[in-house]
């Protein structure tokens, strides 16, 4: 088997794998019969984890690496060898483009399809898109998702292509009929993709692929490179026939490393054997870098710079914006999400839909909840589970708190009625379906008597709906339900969601002031206290110490606490307690902790003491001091500080 034909059966199991992980991206069940948080048997997100643009655009967004985003490394390493390999062998949007390339007309063969396959300067459209899309996630917004190859793919037939082959199968392909509001526009779009490559091949790889601009600027160190013969070349072309980058693989012009695909077809196209990739390769013929200009490129940056404020100016329905459970933030979600639709795709009553004016333009094909065409079922946590890069933290049954009484519920927000179209409110009839529907415990819908009166001006005892903002959830069930089907007579909106200190209906207040676990400046002899006590959610966590919130939320943390010390006047300390659901949470994170240069002294359940540093766990609180100065006597003042703290943590307990 030669190496394009290993090219094609690479091509066609990638495909087939992205396919089947897309197929299985759904819950089919009873959330009702399962104990403990569902789980999904395949890794469906890999493709999206081994994306390096989404990894890149993470690490430019939060300043770190989320959960299995470090797959990415299996796609970009072997670039810095190989080159290009991804798009020519890998990426299920290349193999359809590939695939649909082939397709052209006879008017598109012969010299036109020669000269179409020719390098040309628009090829450099998508390094300047990918500079502008970088630019925009450094100033706050994930935008890179939209052009993004695996994100598009998986947003185009999860959301437009599978339900519509769904529908036309009778219902084979999932569990039940799912419908998007934007599937008619997003397979319009990726119909259109396709189709351009009936015109040039493989148009969306040439000139807009953000990926591609990324793999192609890391291929210029690869070791692995086209060598031309130019005394075997008869000048045929026929090199150019099949060439899906556009690179020029052709004699008398150079050879653009950055645009090459890795499709070997100039080679199994060429009768003379005058080309051959190889490593080290004679470089004579060879352009390694993209051709850029530093003005376009300057440009380029600029404007992803401005798109962030444009595109947040623009209106928006905020009211109607209600993200999933376990999203972060506004602005830390769109920072994250990469519009990729697992989230949409993977939710069982359809709930979640791509975003059109809800969330504005920066926040277009992100997910929203619309209730009335499915609500958030209260043990389903998969959302949080299949996000790739962390816009929706993944979270568990226990952390939503719908099941059963929870004092602190994920709100994603709160129910109103209309009252002008609610049956009980506005024509006396009996209605109770959204407190039969209502999911929480107690009830957030109750219902009390009323009198009413009917035409004839006689007494009517109905029951009449109230919501109870304190106990509700903003699941939807009761919007779903609601039987009045063209504008429902409760909705749902935002107000009142917990990852939101400002968008709130109730008035807090003031918690009872209760103990700091941190000493007081002078309580231990040369320690001053610095600021206030910061505090970061479990949901947060990756906001204070970035990549290592994995290993701390893996072990059950609930949060952290942070606060400043001062020894002396001269040495700067931090003092953190990281707060835990059980005492092996702490014991883990505290086991997990290199020993090396520490002793062990007696501090709570277990303590080391590295000489600028010190770490002890006690009960279900695990706490790190470092010291900013070297200095002598940091050991005994650390030990001194951890002691006091271990005091306060014991009487808390």
């Amino acid at each position: 088997m030669n190496l394009a034909k290993l090219r094609r059966l690479s091509q066609i199991l990638f495909l087939a794998l992205f396919l089947f992980l897309l197929y299985k991206t759904e819950f089919r069940g009873s959330f009702q019969t399962r104990q403990g948080d569902l789980r999904l048997p395949y890794p469906v997100g890999i493709f999206l984890e081994a994306d390096p643009l989404a990894a890149l655009s993470n690490v430019f967004a939060s300043g770190a690496l989320y959960r299995g985003l470090l797959w990415s490394l299996v796609i970009l390493i072997p670039t810095f060898v190989l080159g290009r390999f991804f798009c020519g062998w890998i990426c299920p949007l290349g193999t359809l483009n590939h695939w649909f390339g082939s397709f052209k007309s006879e008017k598109r063969r012969g010299l036109r399809l020669l000269e179409s396959n020719r390098y040309k300067r628009w090829q450099a459209l998508k390094y300047y898109l990918l500079i502008a899309l970088l630019a925009a996630v450094l100033f706050g917004s994930g935008l890179a998702g939209l052009l993004d190859p695996i994100a598009l793919t998986v947003r185009s037939l999860g959301l437009s292509v599978l339900p519509a082959l769904n529908y036309a199968l009778g219902f084979r392909l999932a569990f039940k009929q799912p419908h998007f509001g934007q599937g008619f526009l997003l397979g319009l779009i990726f119909l259109a993709v396709l189709l351009a490559n009936l015109r040039v091949t493989r148009f969306f790889c040439r000139a807009v692929c953000p990926l591609g601009a990324l793999l192609g600027a890391i291929s210029r160190w690869s070791i692995l490179g086209l060598e031309k013969r130019p005394s075997r070349c008869e000048d045929c072309n026929r090199c150019l026939l099949h060439c899906q980058g556009g690179d020029d693989p052709i004699p008398g012009a150079p050879w653009r490393k950055a645009e090459c695909h890795l499709c070997l077809n100039c080679i199994a196209d060429c009768p003379d054997s005058g080309l051959a990739f190889r490593f080290f390769p004679d470089a004579g013929t060879t352009r390694f870098a993209p051709d850029l200009r530093r003005r376009a490129a300057l440009a380029s940056l600029a404007g992803g710079a401005a798109l962030t404020p444009i595109f947040r100016t623009a209106a928006a329905d905020f009211a109607r914006r209600v993200r999933p459970p376990g999203a972060l933030d506004e602005k830390a979600f769109l920072a994250r999400c990469i519009r990729c639709g697992e989230c949409m795709k993977v939710c069982p009553n359809n709930a979640l839909q791509a975003s059109f004016a809800e969330a504005g333009l920066e926040g277009l094909w992100t997910p929203v909840l619309v209730a009335r065409i499915g609500y958030c079922e209260p043990s389903c946590v998969l959302c949080g589970q299949v996000c790739p890069t962390g816009a929706i933290w993944e979270f568990t049954g226990k952390d939503k708190g719908w099941i059963g009484a929870a004092a602190q519920p994920i709100r994603i927000g709160t129910a109103f009625y209309d009252h002008g179209r609610c049956l009980p409110w506005s024509m006396a009839a009996e209605c109770i379906v959204c407190e039969e529907w209502c999911p929480t415990t107690p009830k957030a819908i109750y219902l009390r008597p009323a009198e009413a009166f009917n035409r004839e001006g006689k007494p009517v005892q109905i029951r009449q709906p109230y919501v109870d903002p304190a106990k509700c959830v903003g699941c939807g069930a009761c919007e779903y339900a609601c039987p009045v089907k063209d504008r429902p007579a409760v909705y749902v909106t935002s107000i009142g969601e917990s990852r939101s200190k400002s968008n709130q209906i109730l008035l807090r207040r003031a918690a009872p002031k209760t103990a700091s676990p941190f000493p007081e400046s002078g309580e231990v002899p040369g320690w001053k206290r610095l600021g206030e006590t910061r505090t970061f959610p479990a949901g947060r966590l990756w906001e204070y110490i970035n990549g290592d919130a994995d290993r701390y939320l893996q072990a059950g943390v609930q949060r952290a606490l942070t606060t400043g010390y001062r020894f002396q006047d001269r040495i700067d300390a931090v003092a953190d307690i990281y707060v835990f659901a059980q005492p092996a949470g702490a014991r883990r994170i505290m086991e997990s902790e290199s020993a090396e240069g520490s002793r062990p002294i007696e501090i709570g359940n277990a303590a080391r003491l590295y000489g600028a540093s010190l770490t002890f766990c006690q009960g279900n609180h695990f706490v790190r001091l470092i010291a900013y100065q070297e200095a002598p006597e940091n050991p005994n003042a650390l030990r001194d500080l951890a002691l006091a703290i271990n005091r306060r943590l014991t009487l808390l307990d």
